[in-house]
């Protein structure tokens, strides 16, 4: 295997794709994700989030004050010991004690305590039991069903969660906490599962109830039923006993979207706005539906026009103008950017990124990265990567590498230069990606990543002494890293005479690493250079074996083929051939032994 095939530190960010192909994730191109993001966003304080808060001194003084007078001066005692053990050594030693004296008081107050210090323990045993104290104690309380709920749904026990809704519509307890728990748990098709398993065996009078119809309208949609939660959502809204609730209408028209009724939903929407005029879960789908139906000046209109607070309506023109740009939409998006509020309230970065994206798009190369410069924050990196594909595009690839080093952060320049140095690679020119790796370097001495990178990239242009520099100032510093070990390895095989050297590095990487193909390759190729064939064959098969690398298959081909095993040696290159046909080191190979193959296969191996 060539060495430049030996990278074991593959780009971050793996291919690169065209800048100008969409706006950046982030602004919520992905309508799938947008629709459970807007449906889902319910604000519900769960009773997790209710109790598990230290209790509060006046707490504290309400359950003393309460065993004072109900409980024997032992039980003051041994309350006091709790609280002691509960300061000194933490929730997980204090619940037993806290829970011995909760069930013996039956104390509203000290079992409420109880299931904080659950809480804090994280301990699904804990709060399950304590759940269950404080429903045999008070079977009327909300709260302890919407806790008993997290437990057994996240563990994935069907017949409790129906038995536990049962009890809970037995005591004539609202299941509000049932729909909002689907909201908080969109996610997790596990639990999703559970509870649409859960609900057709609740008794027959649970489908009049409302909050089990609003969870069915949700577990419809979630599971892809459509037409049900169409249906369901639709004959929900009608119901004027139930509350006019925001998610039904997206429930609606995101399940009208998916059934391909793109105008319907844009209705629905528009009904939905204009009851709930300051909802950013309704207007974010609705310009997008508008977008996508080539109605962006109505939507245009329909984001000027919003009631939206400021900080909403900011961030809805941002997400506005990331549809605008995905749809290939500049002008409008232009528009859009200068629709926002003057204030940008942190989003400084983000409305630079896409006014950028916006002038590239509008091939206004010197304007795009003119702005782009200017973007800092989370979005450095994506915007130094855009800047330099624009650069090339420019025909200013010159001015890249002083570019990138600019403005990297130092702790960030590793990860950065290779991204950088990928583009290089990919465009042709190794020599700005070796000019980049020297220039990081200099500023970043200790970086193992980027000389190692260097020595390969150094190997590849046929300055090997360079390599094998760099890989021993490396090894000094590791001297039992296996990849270090190889490559310089490999380098001395196939550059030098000096192969017994070279095998012992090999060999010690591969008494690490025995299972690492291109260490693999490495010794059999060695055995092969010292014509040791049966040893070659067993170790390139080997490595084959692992991975069928078209250089790989090269090595091992020549092997079989020096011991006359022509057909076997054909087969392997054949099958190397169909996998990555433009490999160099497998055609010289191939020319070099068996010329007549690539005729057959109709190859072209010209320069």
């Amino acid at each position: 295997m060539h060495l430049t095939s030996r990278k074991h530190m593959p780009s971050p960010t793996g291919k690169h794709s065209d800048p100008n192909s969409k706006a950046p994730s982030r602004h919520g191109f992905v309508l799938y994700f947008k629709a459970l993001t807007a449906i889902m966003s319910l604000v519900f304080l769960s009773a997790c989030n209710q109790l598990a808060t230290q209790p509060s001194s006046q707490e504290k003084s309400t359950e003393l004050a309460e065993a004072r007078s109900n409980t024997s001066p032992q039980f003051i005692e041994s309350l006091l010991e709790a609280e002691f053990t509960l300061q000194r050594e933490g929730a997980g030693k204090a619940f037993e004690p806290f829970y011995k004296l909760a069930n013996q008081s039956r104390s509203l107050p000290l079992i409420e305590r109880l299931t904080q210090i659950s809480l804090i323990t994280q301990n699904p045993q804990n709060i399950e039991r304590s759940a269950n104290l404080w429903l045999a104690t008070a079977p009327t309380t909300e709260p302890a069903y919407a806790l008993k709920l997290q437990i057994v749904v996240k563990e994935g026990r069907v017949r409790d969660t129906a038995d536990l809704l049962t009890q809970a519509m037995q005591y004539k307890i609202p299941l509000s906490f049932l729909p909002v728990y689907l909201d908080n748990h969109v996610r997790d098709s596990e639990q999703i599962n559970t509870i649409s398993q859960a609900l057709p065996l609740l008794p027959s009078e649970a489908k009049q109830n409302r909050y089990i119809q609003l969870s069915q309208a949700r577990l419809a949609f979630l599971t892809g039923h459509y037409d049900a939660a169409k249906q369901l959502s639709q004959k929900l809204i009608n119901d004027r006993e139930i509350a006019e609730n925001e998610a039904l209408y997206l429930i609606l028209a995101y399940s009208q979207e998916k059934l391909g009724q793109t105008p319907e939903a844009i209705k629905t929407l528009e009904v939905a706005t204009k009851r709930f005029p300051k909802s950013l879960r309704l207007q974010t789908p609705l310009i997008d539906f508008l977008v996508r139906n080539q109605q962006s000046k109505e939507a245009l209109k329909y984001y000027r026009e919003s009631s939206l607070d400021e900080k909403d309506k900011l961030q809805a023109g941002i997400n506005f103008t990331g549809t605008l740009l995905e749809y290939k939409h500049p002008v409008s998006a232009l528009e859009a950017l200068k629709l926002l509020p003057k204030r940008q309230l942190g989003f400084k970065d983000q409305i630079l990124y896409l006014k950028a994206i916006t002038f590239g798009q509008l091939n206004r190369l010197d304007d795009a990265i003119e702005t782009m410069d200017m973007v800092k924050g989370a979005l450095r990196s994506d915007a130094t990567n855009r800047m330099a594909f624009w650069l090339y595009n420019e025909g200013r690839e010159n001015t890249i590498n002083d570019m990138v080093l600019r403005r990297t952060l130092r702790e960030n320049t590793p990860e950065q230069v290779l991204t950088i140095y990928q583009l290089h690679e990919e465009k042709g020119h190794l020599d700005l990606a070796l000019e980049l790796l020297n220039k990081a370097l200099l500023e970043t001495p200790e970086s193992d990543v980027l000389r190692y990178r260097k020595a390969l990239l150094s190997d590849t242009l046929g300055n090997w002494q360079d390599t094998e520099k760099e890989l021993t100032l490396l090894l000094n510093k590791d001297p039992s890293n296996p990849q270090y070990l190889n490559a310089l390895g490999y380098t001395l095989l196939t550059r030098t005479d000096r192969i017994d050297e070279a095998m012992k590095y090999i060999e010690s990487a591969y008494e690490k690493a025995e299972s690492d193909p291109a260490i693999i390759d490495s010794l059999g190729w060695g055995f092969f250079l010292k014509n040791e064939l049966e040893q070659a064959s067993y170790y390139l098969e080997k490595a084959w074996s692992i991975l069928p690398d078209a250089e790989i298959g090269a090595h091992y081909g020549e092997s079989l083929w020096k011991q006359n095993h022509h057909e076997q040696a054909i087969s392997i290159w054949i099958e190397a051939l169909e996998a990555a046909p433009n490999t160099p080191l497998l055609l010289d190979t191939i020319k070099r032994l068996s010329p007549s193959l690539l005729k057959d296969m109709k190859l072209d191996t010209t320069p």
